[in-house]
């Protein structure tokens, strides 16, 4: 359900058709997520290059009641937030001011989306800068999240 959610929540950052989607979201464990291909697009403003969204694995713990029955779902995941950048990128505080800081605020608001629906519940939101992964040099934010949703 937590992939669901989260697949919903980057298709609405994209812009109607016929404008370019920007927004790519992809779940899988981190050794299928390196073999994706990524448009070049590190010489592009911010603005206009492609953001990666990779869910890269969910935990769900079903909560019960005193009857067994269960009240909610908690879901421990690690998200990636990314974008291209160059391996010879001049420092890291270039890195940082140039994408990684913006891609910080693009996770605040995202944080926010999800929770758009009343049923979700955040409880956990650690945000870690990561650099030049995956054969695509992209950089960005992992997120470690713990959320949870009442069973319906």
């Amino acid at each position: 359900m937590l992939q669901e959610r989260i697949k919903q929540t980057v298709d609405s950052l994209n812009a109607p058709e016929p404008a370019p989607k920007l927004f790519h979201y992809a779940y899988g464990k981190d050794h299928w997520q390196n073999l994706a291909d990524h448009q070049n697009d590190d010489n592009k403003l911010f603005e206009e290059r492609n953001k990666y969204f990779k869910l890269l694995w969910v935990d769900d713990t079903h909560k019960m009641n005193e009857f067994s029955a269960v009240e909610n779902i908690v879901y421990d995941a690690e998200l990636l937030i990314l974008a291209t950048s160059n391996f010879s990128d001049p420092s890291y505080e270039y890195k940082y001011e140039t994408h990684i800081k913006k891609l910080k605020q693009l996770a605040a608001e995202f944080y926010i989306k999800i929770l758009d629906c009343s049923d979700w519940k955040i409880t956990a939101w650690k945000v870690i800068e990561i650099e030049n992964i995956y054969d695509n040099n992209l950089d960005g934010l992992k997120i470690k999240m713990t959320c949870s949703h009442k069973h319906e």
